[in-house]
């Protein structure tokens, strides 16, 4: 499944991604800074959520050291272990008295010190197992049964972290599994194939939305809508309110 590392290669450090990935950090900050301003003089310091999304980053530099330095051949023997038991995570959250309930949503394992939330560990497990299907020869990824099996393990976890319901984090997978089919060698025909009928959905849910009756509309969460209509401006969000 994997090629063979040259031993001599030296690891490279790419410059650019960590760039990014440094602003993306800073423009998150600031962004729930802004948002949370009137706490700023009423909160103390480690309890402000600025504050507490910085200790988060520091924690996930950390573990993202730590994982460089194991072996991704290591990894890949595990990986569908680790997808299967998240999903079973993502179905035990959503059975009552189990999974805890939280803003309108069954996202989360109430362990009294803290809130665990299992689609943040299904996105990092399906990553995993997406990369180690999509590592086989290129011959193979020509095959339409591999493309819809590679569909399948991206959809899995959609639907079911879509039940809790978390749209953000269920649309996270989508994009994430297509550009990994992308750069792993998936013929583009398909590729082409299912953005031009998921694109075409996309616009009839967004034409629902906007002008649709009430009996006629896609059964989506409210708060949902309200997004929606909100991003097409003061006037859809009004007629929606």
């Amino acid at each position: 499944m994997f090629d063979v590392i040259n031993s001599a290669q030296q690891p490279r450090v790419d410059k650019l991604q960590l760039s990014a990935l440094v602003c993306l950090m800073a423009v998150g900050v600031a962004f729930i800074y802004s948002a949370t301003r009137d706490t700023v003089d009423t909160l103390p310091l480690y309890d402000q959520l600025w504050f507490r999304q910085i200790i988060w980053y520091v924690l996930g530099i950390g573990c993202a050291g730590a994982l460089c330095l194991v072996d991704y051949r290591s990894l890949s023997r595990f990986s569908f272990i680790l997808y299967w038991i998240t999903i079973v995570m993502l179905i035990l959250v959503l059975i009552p008295h189990v999974g805890s309930v939280r803003f309108g949503a069954r996202r989360w394992f109430d362990l009294k010190v803290f809130q665990l939330q299992p689609s943040e560990f299904a996105k990092l497990a399906f990553i995993l197992a997406q990369a180690h299907f999509l590592s086989r020869p290129p011959e193979e990824l020509k095959l339409p049964g591999n493309f819809w099996k590679a569909i399948g393990l991206m959809m899995l976890p959609f639907v079911v972290i879509m039940k809790e319901p978390d749209l953000g984090s269920a649309l996270v997978l989508i994009p994430t599994g297509l550009a990994m089919m992308f750069v792993a060698g998936t013929p583009r025909r398909y590729l082409f194939r299912l953005c031009g009928g998921v694109g075409l959905l996309g616009v009839l849910l967004v034409a629902d939305v906007l002008f649709a009756p009430p009996h006629f509309r896609v059964p989506i969460q409210d708060y949902q809508r309200q997004r929606l209509l909100v991003n097409f401006g003061a006037s859809f969000a009004n007629a929606g309110a």
